[in-house]
């Protein structure tokens, strides 16, 4: 699973910070949508400065995704388009 580049987990609404946390061990990731995560709060998503390859990360209606997490996520991963 570690080659795997993209993942779309929208509308999992059972999936938690230590979920997130663990999508970290795959560093290949380069698209991750996250839309309607509603579970998941910024402790969680401030881990994801760790996939460095990251290209594209979708947090849309995602109640962790606060204007500050989103900042400090794009302060980050430059190279990163997030869609809020």
């Amino acid at each position: 699973m570690n080659n795997l580049c993209a993942l779309y987990l929208r509308w999992c609404t059972q999936i938690r910070d230590y979920g997130i946390k663990t999508l970290c061990n795959m560093r290949n990731l380069q698209i991750l949508s996250l839309a309607g995560c509603s579970l998941v709060t910024a402790n969680g998503l401030s881990s994801l400065i760790q996939l460095r390859h990251l290209q594209e990360l979708e947090l849309t209606n995602c109640k962790g995704a606060t204007r500050e997490l989103v900042q400090y996520l794009r302060q980050n991963l430059p190279h990163c388009l997030i869609v809020e």
